[in-house]
């Protein structure tokens, strides 16, 4: 469906009967996220962490056994024996377990010995010390649906870099397209005074040099205009790298069908000032993912401070009479086992090097997290910076490129009006050249940092 869409749309733009259709950004954002392997990828991070999910809730799985053994020798039957289990450890501290024994013969242990019935047992182990508060499973759950959350947040912080460098790859496919237009107009411009300066140069009116010139001008622009399509050509190659070599939608726009939108910088997203965004940074993915890792660190330090604890462990067992004697005779007061289990390192010297080792990871965590904050702190607070002055110099850029340009008409009048000479006709032109280039460079800048506020902050990209 995905590829059916993007057809679609190509067939949009190259039906509606114009030589060139124009590709907005958010048209080709949303092109990215339903094309790109990356996106993809993304969208497999949450899947992930729910299958990782999913394992650990079998740690509580129900688990049946079942052994059966015989053995006959010389036409003597020495043992047969059959034992089934199922047992089931609970969310909580219990675990339950029930037993069915069918074991006879002339060399079965006598404690192992039952009737021809069987012998069914239902019980359950409590951990009185170490594992009552929690265990490994538990630990291990409650860290899984920490990290659920996780999921989500590396799925947003892929999406946003992928976005980011596709805005970027949209900007510089926006620009470079600019500058060719800027050059383009100066061949043609050029190429005009050629022309005009052979004709008068032919009627008497010019010298042979100045024709020299005028020509050594437009092929130097005609070199300018071929280095610059050659950006152009590289920054489509770039905007459609992901796509499929026969893709319709990439062969478009490497044919020049579609063009980038003259709206571009309408469609950023608006730079938003600092103490707008600093207000918000607990809420940052970023830093959302570090205090996600704190939380299953600390799930963690919860255990190991548990395995500080002696293990002592009872598990009690009712048995069953006899299955002749009926349901409400089965299980009696008179008929159980039970057993205990204790143990103690007596210097505890893993455990405690255990836990030490899991609060520094604490620690370690807690000074990433102080030094992501700060990082966003400081970063935002250049960017802003960045943006006021970068702002400020492309509109004084923009102003003397416009009255560069206007000197260099007023130049052109007058060297057809025989007041001026090429040779100031040139230097006018290559200044206006060079403020118009440099005036677009900064208004890129710009823009960029638009793109790297937005990527920095996990914003929204689009206006």
């Amino acid at each position: 469906m995905k590829k059916v869409a993007c057809l679609f749309m190509v067939f949009f733009f190259l039906s509606t009967g114009s030589y060139s259709q124009e590709l907005t950004l958010t048209e080709y954002l949303n092109w990215v996220l339903q094309e790109h392997p990356l996106a993809e990828k993304a969208r497999l991070n949450p899947q992930m962490r729910n299958a990782q999910y999913l394992q650990v809730k079998g740690l509580f799985d129900p688990v049946l056994e079942s052994k059966f053994k015989n053995k006959f020798l010389k036409g003597k039957e020495y043992y047969s024996t059959s034992n089934t289990t199922l047992t089931y450890n609970t969310p909580y501290a219990i675990g339950l377990v029930g037993h069915f024994d069918v074991n006879s013969g002339s060399y079965v242990n006598p404690t192992d010995y039952t009737s021809n019935a069987g012998l069914l047992a239902l019980g359950v182990s409590v951990p009185l010390l170490k594992g009552l508060v929690i265990d490994e499973r538990r630990m291990a759950k409650k860290r899984a649906e920490v990290l659920l959350e996780a999921g989500n947040l590396e799925q947003q912080l892929a999406i946003n870099e992928l976005l980011a460098q596709s805005v970027q790859l949209y900007s510089d496919w926006y620009y470079a397209v600019q500058k060719n237009n800027i050059i383009d107009s100066l061949v043609s411009t050029s190429e005009r005074r050629f022309f005009a300066v052979r004709s008068r140069y032919l009627g008497g009116d010019r010298s042979a040099i100045d024709t020299l010139e005028a020509y050594v001008q437009n092929q130097n622009r005609l070199l300018q205009f071929q280095e610059s399509k050659l950006e152009v050509i590289k920054s489509r190659i770039a905007l459609v790298a992901f796509l499929e070599f026969n893709n319709e939608n990439r062969v478009a726009i490497l044919n020049e069908t579609i063009s980038p939108s003259l709206n571009f910088k309408s469609e950023l997203a608006p730079f938003r000032y600092g103490s707008s965004l600093l207000s918000l940074l607990e809420t940052h993915p970023e830093l959302a993912l570090y205090a996600n890792k704190g939380a299953s660190l600390r799930i963690e330090e919860k255990w190991k401070t548990e395995k500080l604890k002696p293990k002592l462990n009872v598990e009690y067992h009712f048995l069953n009479k006899d299955f002749s004697e009926g349901l409400p005779s089965y299980f009696s007061t008179n008929n159980y086992k039970w057993g205990a289990e204790f143990s103690m390192p007596l210097f505890l010297r893993e455990a405690r090097g255990d836990l030490k080792v899991q609060r520094i990871k604490i620690e370690e965590n807690n000074l990433n997290t102080e030094w992501k904050r700060n990082q966003l702190e400081q970063k935002t607070l250049a960017l802003e910076v960045a943006y006021t002055n970068t702002l400020s110099q492309q509109e004084l850029a923009a102003s003397n490129a416009t009255l560069y340009q206007r000197l260099l008409e007023a130049e052109n009048t007058k060297l057809f009006n025989g007041e001026s000479s090429l040779f100031l006709v040139n230097q006018r032109e290559n200044t206006y050249f060079e403020n118009a280039i440099k005036a677009m460079e900064l208004d890129r800048k710009v823009q960029q940092v638009k793109i790297d506020q937005s990527a920095l902050w996990v914003l929204n990209y689009l206006n």
